[in-house]
């Protein structure tokens, strides 16, 4: 799904203001928290997909 999908989504909801954007990467643990200024053990690493008309989400720490 695109940022700008899940924008769309989040804003029926009033949550669109709450993603966050990098201008550096935060493609690993030790990136992303570096990129917002947290330990590495307060981030939540999350999986999304769509099966038919279902979809799961998978938040691994």
């Amino acid at each position: 799904m695109s940022i700008d999908k899940v924008r769309n989504y989040l804003k029926k909801y009033s949550y669109d203001d709450k993603i966050l954007e990098f201008d550096k990467s935060s493609a690993t643990v030790e990136l992303a928290a570096k990129a917002i200024g947290c330990k590495e053990s307060e981030i939540l690493k999350t999986l999304s997909f769509k099966i038919n008309d279902d979809c799961i989400v998978v938040c691994v720490s």
